[in-house]
Order: structure tokens, then C-alpha cells, then sequence
């Protein structure tokens, strides 16, 4: 048995909001595997770890595990079922650009050919973990989609596992944890062993009964000694974003700038890690829990469903017609983004698709009531860093703050003048990096410059010295022939 302990946070989120969850509409059936769609669609550059290049040509065969994607990160992706590559071309996307990207398409053919990878035999070492993770195709599943091998460094003290699950109408992880307990606590601890992490934490919001049950039966049965403190969180909108449950759970806040882990932190999402249970099982990710969720939709529910398979195959599987909806939000209503093409294929990071029908009322001017500031939770000022922006002064807005925004739009959530403030800042902090990384690659072109006009002086002077030798030797040489002939006379 597992040592654990529950309590209650001590900790206030500072701002954030509450708003009415609408879990109960997926929680309430059980969830369920979905049939095979005819059709598996593979972003080679938007399926998470970076840009990719195909492993597979048209034509090829595949099994369930085949790897198929290789990305600059070094992640793999694989065929999550066995088939045919049908085609590799320009396909709509599951991504917040709604645009088209080279993909793979697989045809699926029944088929229950398998090719995972050899089991791992404990014990093994940080490197052969990390080796595993890249090989089973290891991400982030909480949406973010970061390689987790790059969270992994020495001197790590603590793992979180996020199990909020803040946001309107999201239960896959809830789901998990009901139905997959025993996997996520194992990854837990087989990471924390191989990096010798001596406290995990799970946090949990206060809104998830069946699913801190199912953990505190799980530890019970576990035969690591891993420590376990459980953190009761109040339900609260975002106290599961990363930099806040961290300070809700430990009391770190991370600085402005750096990531948990620089502060001895990881963070994982509890599919992340039933994820790398599996993936030291030799099984790479294939599959993932999707919750299909709102009004909009005839049922509602958790599915168990392969990556790649397209929107619309997940729509009809609630029994709706797909073309009764003109877009589906990927995510929740706060943090998801809106996709109209139904024949993009979902990805690793999609953890729900959500359909409602959502009045947007008109835009106001600001009424400077400060609602905005009150509700956000890294303490900005909204009204001011969106002044900025509208006035086409980034400078001014990331000196407001703009880089620290957590993208959570509870702003956007209070405001009475229903001014779209998360799209400003979504579309700012883009404008921030494009602009950081031009400052970064001309940096990089005057270091070029410079070294360049630096070895062309050191060889200039070479050269000068190399003549002034030369010049110097031959002068000598006829001294001595002048002195030759003279003695010779």
C-alpha cells in the first residue's frame, strides 16, 4: 500500500471566477471504445512535438504501432490502427488556425496486427525512461502537447499530477481517473523512482468525488512506497493551470519567465501518465479518452477513441448530424478554440469537442469597471494591456503585462461590455514571439556578421603577415646573393 495523505488546500486563488461547470452532462453514461472510422488523419507538422517528416510512403502497409511521424523534437507518432497510407497530402487540421497542413491518411482494415515496442524491465535509468517516452510518443494530453521527456531533469523534488480539470464541461480526465486509476498512479511512480522524486502530488478539485475515490482505492492496492499528498482543491476557475496549482499545492510561485520545472516542479496531466504506464508496457499512445459534450449534441459522453479519427465520426457517434452544426469548439469554452472543417482528424491534445449554440453579443466600449483585473488570476490589467494593443503598441502591453497572461479568459467572462479580451491577447502574445524571434534571428545574423568580419580581419592580417614574411625572406635572400657576387669579385 501506497502512503498518502487528503487534505484540504490552505491556499486562496488569487482572482479567477466560477463558473457553472456542466460536468454532470458526460459523466453521467459510461464511457465507451467507438467504432473504427474509414478514414485516420495525421497532421506530419501539427500532431505535437514539432515539425515532422513522414515515416511511411503512399502505399505502405501498417500495423497498430507502426511509427509513421518523426518530429525535429524527436517524438514519434504511430499508426493507431492497422491499415493502408492511402494518401499523404494537404488536409484540414485540428488546430485553433482551421487550416490545412500535409498529413497522412491511413485506411483502417480490421485488422489486429500490432508492432509495440519491447516491455522495460525495472530497473531502468532516466535515460532509457526518456528513450521510451520519445519512442512511445510521449505528450502532454492536459492540451498543451509539450514533449514530457523535456520536462524530466536531476534535481526534481515534486510531481504534480494536474487533476482539476477547471474548465466548463471537460471530464476526460475526470473519466480517467474513474476508469484508468491504477495506470496513472503507476507512471507516477514509476517516474518519480527512475528520477528520484521523493513527494507526488495530485490536486484535485473538491467537484470529483467518484474519481478521489477511485485514487484513494488505487493507492490503497499499490505496492510502491511512493508518497502521495492528495491536495482537495476548491472548485474554482483556472486553479488548474500550471502556475497556479503549483502555488496552490506547494506555495512556489514560479517566476515571470521560467517554468515549473526550474523551480524542482513537473507538472503532469493524469493521461500523460497512465500514457507512460502503458509506453514502459511497450504500447505507444494510440488511443485517448474524448469527452463529446454539449446542448448542441442529441448524447453526451466520454469516448475511448483512435488518434486520428475525423470529427465528424465523433459527432455521429453521438447520434447528431453533423451538418446540423456549422463549428465545434476543441476544448472547453474558455481555452478551446473553433473548428469548422469536420474531417480534420483529432490529435493527442484533443480532450473534448463541445457544441452549443452560443449567443455573441455585440461589443461595447469599455466601462472601465475593473471586473476584468478583479477576475484575473496573475493580478493584469486587462482593460489596459488591450488599450495597448487596440492602439497597436506591443511594447506598451507586454510592459503591462502581456507575456504573463495565462490565456484563461476569465476576463472575457466578466466583461460587461463583452469585449473579446483573450483573442486580443491570444493574437498579442503571438505578435511577442514573432517579434522575439526576429529580434532572436537578427541577433543571431549580426553575431554571424560580426564573426564573419572578424575572421575576414584575422585572415587579412594572416595574409599582411604572411607578405610582410615573404617580403622580409626575399629581401635576405638577395642580401646574401649581393654579398656573394661581391666577394666573388
Amino acid at each position: 500500500m501506497a502512503e498518502y495523505q487528503i487534505r484540504h488546500c490552505e491556499r486562496q486563488l488569487e482572482g479567477g471566477i466560477h463558473p457553472e461547470t456542466y460536468k454532470d452532462l458526460s459523466t453521467s453514461a459510461p464511457c465507451v471504445f467507438i467504432d473504427d472510422p474509414k478514414r485516420l488523419v495525421f497532421p506530419i507538422h501539427f500532431s505535437g512535438g514539432g515539425p515532422g517528416e513522414p515515416l511511411v510512403s503512399i502505399g505502405d502497409t501498417v500495423s497498430q504501432g507502426t511509427p509513421i511521424i518523426k518530429c525535429q523534437s524527436g517524438i514519434i507518432h504511430v499508426a493507431s490502427r492497422a491499415g493502408t497510407v492511402i494518401d499523404i497530402t494537404d488536409h484540414a487540421i485540428t488546430h485553433p488556425s482551421d487550416d490545412v497542413s500535409a498529413s497522412i491518411i491511413i485506411e483502417p482494415n480490421g485488422s489486429k496486427d500490432q508492432s509495440y515496442l519491447h516491455p522495460l524491465s525495472w530497473p531502468f535509468d532516466a535515460d532509457t525512461l526518456r528513450d521510451r517516452a520519445i519512442e512511445a510518443g510521449i505528450l502532454g494530453l492536459g492540451g498543451a502537447g509539450f514533449p514530457s521527456f523535456k520536462k524530466w531533469s536531476d534535481g526534481t523534488q515534486t510531481l504534480i499530477i494536474n487533476a482539476a480539470e477547471c474548465e466548463p464541461y471537460l471530464t476526460a480526465d475526470d473519466t480517467l481517473m474513474r476508469i484508468d486509476t491504477h495506470s496513472m498512479i503507476r507512471g507516477a511512480c514509476m517516474l518519480s523512482q527512475t528520477l528520484d522524486i521523493k513527494t507526488i502530488v495530485i490536486g484535485i478539485e473538491d467537484n470529483k468525488p467518484e474519481a478521489l475515490a477511485a485514487i484513494e482505492a488505487a493507492l490503497q492496492e499499490s505496492r510502491s512506497d511512493c508518497f502521495f499528498d492528495i491536495v482537495l482543491l476548491d472548485t474554482k476557475y483556472p486553479s488548474g493551470s500550471a502556475r497556479q496549482l503549483v502555488w496552490l499545492t506547494l506555495g512556489i510561485e514560479v517566476p515571470t519567465g521560467s517554468r515549473s520545472v526550474e523551480s524542482g516542479v513537473i507538472v503532469h496531466n493524469p493521461g500523460t501518465l497512465a500514457a507512460l504506464s502503458r509506453a514502459i508496457d511497450g504500447k505507444p499512445i494510440t488511443d485517448r479518452i474524448v469527452t463529446l459534450t454539449g446542448e448542441a449534441l442529441t448524447t453526451q459522453k466520454n469516448v475511448i477513441a483512435p488518434i486520428g479519427t475525423p470529427i465528424r465520426h465523433l459527432i455521429e457517434a453521438t447520434k447528431t448530424n453533423p451538418a446540423s452544426l456549422t463549428s465545434i469548439t476543441v476544448g472547453g469554452p474558455m481555452m478551446g478554440y473553433q473548428v469548422t472543417d469536420f474531417e480534420a482528424g483529432i490529435t493527442k491534445t484533443t480532450n473534448c469537442l463541445l457544441a452549443r449554440e452560443v449567443e455573441i453579443a455585440p461589443e461595447s466600449p469599455c466601462i472601465r469597471c475593473g471586473a476584468c483585473a478583479t477576475a484575473c488570476p496573475v493580478r493584469l490589467q486587462p482593460q489596459q494591456m488591450v488599450s495597448a494593443l487596440k492602439g497597436g503598441l506591443l511594447d506598451r502591453a507586454i510592459h503591462e503585462g502581456l507575456t504573463d497572461c495565462i490565456e484563461c479568459a476569465a476576463c472575457n467572462a466578466v466583461c460587461p461590455s463583452h469585449i473579446p479580451l483573450a483573442e486580443w491577447f491570444r493574437l498579442g502574445r503571438f505578435e511577442a514571439r514573432e517579434k522575439a524571434n526576429e529580434q532572436r534571428l537578427a541577433a543571431e545574423a549580426r553575431e554571424r556578421f560580426e564573426a564573419r568580419n572578424k575572421r575576414l580581419e584575422r585572415i587579412a592580417q594572416e595574409q599582411e603577415a604572411k607578405r610582410v614574411a615573404r617580403k622580409a625572406k626575399t629581401a635576405d635572400a638577395l642580401n646574401k646573393a649581393r654579398k656573394a657576387r661581391e666577394e666573388s669579385a
